[in-house]
C-alpha cells in the first residue's frame, strides 16, 4: 500500500509581514483578482475590499470639496473687508477736510450715514453738564467703556443718544473719543437698523481707525 501524504497546507501560517511582502512584490495581485476580492469583507468597515479605494476616494473628494467650500468663504470675506475698508477711506477723505465743529457735525449727520450705510449717526462732545449736544466725560465712559462698543440696541441706555431714533435701531457702534493725553473728549454714535451689523466679538480695527481719525478731527476743531 502506497504510503499517505499527509496535506498539511491547511495548516500553513502567513505573517502580516509575509502577506506585506508578497503584494509590494505582486503590485498587480488585486486588478488580476477582483472577483475574488468584491466577495471578501472588510472588518468593521463593512463592504469589500475593493470598497476600501472607493472610500479613499470619497474621503479625498469630500475634502476637497470642503476646502473649496471654505476658499469660497475666505474670498467672499476678503471681498467684504475691501468694501469697508474702502467706506473708510472715503470717510476719511472726508472727515480731514471739516475745520470747524459746524462742519464735522454736518458731514456726520449728512454724510457718513451714506458713505457707511448708517441709519442714524450722533455726536457728543464733552463738558462738565449733559445737554442735547454734550455728554460729562463719566457718562461717556459709563455707555462707551472701550475705545470702541459694539453692541445690540438697548432702548434703556441708547435712547439718550438716538432719541427718536431709537426704535428704528437694533445694533449700535459707539466710539469714544480722545485727545493726545488719552483724555475723553466726546462720543460718536452709529446705530443701524441691521442686528448683525454690530455685534460683541466683531473685528474693530476699521472702526478703532475712524474713532482715532474723529478725535483728531474733533480735538482740532475744537482747539483750532
Amino acid at each position: 500500500m502506497p504510503a499517505v501524504t499527509k496535506n498539511t497546507n491547511k495548516n500553513i501560517k502567513l505573517t502580516p509581514k509575509q502577506v506585506l511582502s508578497y503584494l509590494q512584490a505582486n503590485p498587480k495581485f488585486f486588478e488580476s483578482h477582483k472577483e475574488s476580492l468584491s466577495t471578501l469583507s472588510v472588518p468593521k468597515k463593512g463592504g469589500n475590499i475593493l470598497s476600501l479605494h472607493a472610500l479613499k476616494a470619497d474621503k479625498i473628494s469630500r475634502h476637497a470639496e470642503n476646502l473649496q467650500v471654505r476658499q469660497k468663504q475666505l474670498i467672499h470675506t476678503a471681498a467684504a473687508n475691501a468694501t469697508v475698508a474702502d467706506t473708510i477711506f472715503t470717510a476719511t477723505l472726508q472727515l480731514i477736510r471739516c475745520r470747524t465743529l459746524a462742519a464735522l457735525r454736518k458731514y456726520l449727520q449728512t454724510g457718513l450715514p451714506t458713505d457707511l450705510a448708517l441709519d442714524a449717526t450722533r455726536l457728543f462732545t464733552a463738558a462738565p453738564e449733559e445737554t442735547a449736544t454734550t455728554l460729562t466725560p463719566h457718562q461717556i465712559e459709563a455707555l462707551c467703556p472701550t475705545p470702541v462698543t459694539l453692541a445690540p440696541m438697548d432702548a434703556a441706555n441708547h435712547r439718550p443718544i438716538f432719541g427718536p431714533k431709537t426704535n428704528q435701531l437694533a445694533s449700535v457702534c459707539l466710539m469714544q473719543l480722545t485727545n493726545e493725553q488719552g483724555q475723553t473728549i466726546g462720543l460718536l454714535a452709529l446705530g443701524s437698523a441691521e442686528a448683525e451689523r454690530f455685534h460683541a466679538g466683531q473685528a474693530t480695527h476699521l472702526a478703532n481707525f475712524l474713532r482715532q481719525v474723529t478725535s483728531t478731527v474733533l480735538h482740532n476743531a475744537t482747539h483750532g
